[in-house]
C-alpha cells in the first residue's frame, strides 16, 4: 500500500505544473498551445487563391498540383504550362496537416476526422466522405516532447489542435 502512495505522489510530481516555475524570471523557448473550436472542422468550403502560409506535402494529378497548407486547406494550382503554374482555387480544409491522392479522389484529415473530396473537377472539388474520428487529436494537457517547458493549456479557450515552439517569458509548467 505503502508502494502504491509513493507512486502516487510522484505521479503528480512528475505530471503536473510545478508552480515553482513562476518565481523563474528570463525568457526561454516553450510549448504554446494553440487553440480552435470542434465547430471549425466543419466549415469547409472552395475559396479564390490565396497566398501560401504553412507549406506542406505536394501532390500531382493530371494537369494540376496540389499543396497542403498546414492548419488551412489545400491549394489547387493549374499546372498545363509548367513552365508558370498558376493558383485557381484553395479549398478550406481547418486544421488539416496531411493530404494524399488516389484516382479522382484527395484524402486528407481534418483534425481527427478522415475527408474524401471528389476531385475529377479539381475547381469544384467534393466533399463525399468524412469518417469521424480516424486520427489521434494532439494532447490537450502537454506537448509532444518531455524536459521542455510549456505553457499549461486553458480549456476555457477551446481545445488544442497542436503546439508551437515560441519564445515567451518563463511560463508556469515544465514536462
Amino acid at each position: 500500500m505503502r508502494r502504491i502512495i509513493l507512486f502516487f505522489i510522484a505521479s503528480i510530481y512528475l505530471f503536473s505544473c510545478d508552480p515553482r516555475q513562476t518565481d523563474l524570471s528570463g525568457e526561454v523557448d516553450a510549448y504554446v498551445p494553440v487553440y480552435g473550436s470542434l465547430s471549425d472542422i466543419h466549415d469547409i468550403a472552395m475559396e479564390p487563391q490565396k497566398s501560401t502560409l504553412k507549406p506542406g506535402k505536394i501532390y500531382a494529378y493530371k494537369n494540376y498540383i496540389f499543396q497542403n497548407d498546414l492548419y488551412t486547406g489545400v491549394h489547387i494550382i493549374d499546372n498545363s504550362n509548367q513552365k508558370n503554374p498558376v493558383k485557381i482555387a484553395f479549398l478550406k480544409l481547418p486544421l488539416s496537416t496531411d493530404i494524399a491522392i488516389k484516382g479522382d479522389y484527395l484524402y486528407a484529415n481534418n483534425y481527427v476526422d478522415l475527408t474524401v473530396f471528389d476531385i475529377s473537377d479539381p475547381v469544384h472539388a467534393q466533399l463525399v466522405k468524412r469518417v469521424a474520428n480516424v486520427f489521434p487529436g494532439p494532447d490537450q494537457d502537454f506537448p509532444p516532447f518531455r524536459g521542455t517547458y510549456f505553457q499549461c493549456p486553458d480549456k476555457s479557450k477551446g481545445i488544442v489542435v497542436r503546439w508551437e515552439m515560441q519564445h515567451i517569458k518563463i511560463p508556469n509548467c515544465r514536462r
